[in-house]
């Protein structure tokens, strides 16, 4: 007979050990053992089903009752000097001569394999059951995957006082070999060489992709003990945000603590304020980090941060490339290919120049991840990158954020030989976390600072010829670099640059009257040029007029504005 029922392990911690030493002893703790069931069994039903020499199955009908038998079972062999772990799984059994069989209990043995003396587990499924009960303090050890189950099994464990939450490292059990290897501490030096020609191997074979995490930008913060001090943008962001919202509050991460502000009056704009980091913020250290990331080849770099300041310094550093973003808005446009030669920076969270399109709130990035699951997928190149990739390089992300685990399962990291994570150093993984990444996404993390990264694959990619080759510094003044795109015949992005920067300095008269007339001027020629409405020579001495204007006002700005 097949039907769902709770199924039940128990067994006695180091019982083989204890029979070996003391066998009178032993022999007790197995009487105390077997009491201690029958006593559980008697107050809250269930049925022993059958023993395994220092272990027993049971089964029981409701998952509450299950739990209240097991925490009285529990409480006793704690008294009892009992050392005894306890799993528990709601899942599809078959009966059969007074045995029952199945995926059910395959699952309890495996949940009972990571406890400790003195802990209950339970799988996921109970844990549903019984979520709202105010009985039960229930903690979450992170997903595991368990040894031939097809899928990661996330697993809780009864808290409080008298149970034994099992640490990190205390948990075992029946687990596929699939984290990492770790190697001793006089070995870590060697070891980090040979994960970094890894990356290398991948750079050369055009499989590896660069992600860029918040944590991978950061505006200076000088003090006089610390003149090269920076500030990263979470960070900031919290430092900054009581002085509009209020409130000292310290959410948990980067977005929470984003909608408290973005919820305030002219909110979004403070938001956009305070977070974008523009090419003349940033002193020597964060030049040389971004301006090395320019030069090692990779092909496709995917960033979280919303604002153009990649694309700012490949421009500088005189690399070409292409930039584009994603919209949860809209289907994505298509892309043209892209290599180390003529590299993608692709904002993953939007872009300014589409300010809907920015993920800077909670509300946002719920809406991202119902897009990007839903109708807007991600462009096919980038999919196809990204799944073809043997390696993934993780900059600047912060693992203990909730939403990372969806973000890792959008990329497919699960499916990757390996992925390499460089964190900012201050702000630490939970071990709990770094356990479940290390498992379920095959993630290697580094306790390296990034720019210690950088610059250490920087030299391995000098020293193979595979950096590329920039043509200029990675620092000029904003003006200049206006003037360089109106030679260029950037109009678009001149005109977006110009409205934010009188905006953000207060300029609310001539100046921003005569933009608006250049505005429409782009627009009216861009609109002639799309529908043909005007000969070769006409349309090159319109944009020529445009481009004379715009310099001109652009150096009457920087007589007013200082770079």
């Amino acid at each position: 007979m097949r039907k769902l029922a709770i199924v039940v392990f128990a067994d006695i911690a180091g019982y083989s050990a204890l029979m070996q030493a003391d066998e009178r002893k032993a022999l007790s703790t197995l009487d105390g053992f077997k009491t201690g069931l029958e006593e559980g069994i008697q107050q809250h039903g269930g049925e022993i089903i059958q023993y395994y020499g220092d272990g027993c199955l049971l089964t029981f009908d409701s998952a509450f009752s299950s739990l209240q038998a097991a925490m009285t079972m529990q409480r006793q062999f704690i008294e009892r000097a009992v050392p005894v772990r306890i799993g528990i799984h709601l899942g599809d059994v078959i009966y059969k001569d007074s045995n029952v069989f199945g995926d059910g209990v395959n699952i309890a043995s495996r949940v009972e394999s990571l406890g400790v003396p003195g802990a209950i587990l339970l799988s996921k499924t109970i844990r549903d059951q019984v979520k709202n009960k105010m009985e039960f303090d229930l903690t979450s050890l992170g997903a595991f995957q368990f040894k031939n189950i097809a899928e990661p099994m996330e697993v809780f464990a009864v808290s409080g006082p008298e149970f034994k939450v099992p640490r990190p490292e205390e948990i075992q059990g029946k687990l596929e070999d699939s984290a990492p290897p770790r190697p001793s501490p006089q070995d870590q030096r060697e070891w980090e060489r040979y994960q970094m020609l890894e990356i290398l191997d991948a750079l050369e074979e055009r499989k590896c992709v660069l992600i860029l995490g918040n944590y991978a930008f950061s505006k200076p913060q000088p003090t006089p003990e610390q003149p090269d001090a920076e500030v990263f943008l979470p960070d900031l962001l919290l430092q900054e945000q009581h002085k509009w919202t209020g409130t000292a509050a310290n959410p948990q991460d980067f977005y929470a603590s984003a909608q408290l502000l973005v919820n305030q009056p002219g909110g979004q704009r403070m938001f956009r304020k305070l977070t974008k980091i523009q090419l003349q913020d940033l002193r020597e250290k964060q030049l040389n980090r971004f301006k090395k990331i320019s030069e090692i080849p990779f092909d496709l770099i995917v960033s979280t941060y919303p604002f153009p300041l990649l694309h700012d310094i490949f421009d500088g550093n005189r690399i070409d490339h292409q930039f584009a973003y994603y919209s949860y808005l809209q289907e994505s446009g298509p892309l043209a290919p892209f290599s180390d030669d003529r590299p993608l920076i692709y904002n993953l969270f939007g872009s300014e120049k589409n300010k809907e399109s920015m993920v800077i709130s909670l509300d946002r990035l719920y809406q991202f991840f119902f897009g990007i699951l839903g109708v807007h997928q991600l462009p096919k190149l980038i999919q196809d990158k990204v799944r073809q990739a043997s390696h993934l390089v993780f900059l600047g992300c912060s693992f203990d954020d909730w939403y990372m685990k969806l973000l890792l399962r959008v990329l497919k990291v699960h499916e990757k030989e390996t992925s390499f994570s460089y964190s900012h150093q201050p702000f630490g993984l939970d071990r709990q976390n770094r356990t479940f990444f290390e498992h379920n996404f095959k993630m290697m993390f580094f306790d390296k600072e990034i720019d210690d990264f950088t610059s250490a694959l920087h030299e391995l990619c000098a020293e193979e010829g595979m950096l590329r080759n920039s043509e200029g510094t990675a620092y000029v003044s904003v003006y200049e670099e206006l003037q360089r795109k109106v030679e260029e015949h950037q109009f678009r992005d001149v005109l977006h640059t110009l409205d934010d920067l009188l905006i953000e300095n207060g300029q609310k008269g001539e100046f921003l009257k005569e933009l608006s007339v250049y505005q429409q001027q782009f627009h009216r020629i861009k609109e002639g040029e799309d529908y043909g409405s005007y000969q070769p020579s006409e349309l090159e001495k319109e944009w020529r007029q445009l481009r004379n204007k715009l310099s001109l006002f652009i150096d009457r700005i920087s007589e007013t504005i200082p770079a």
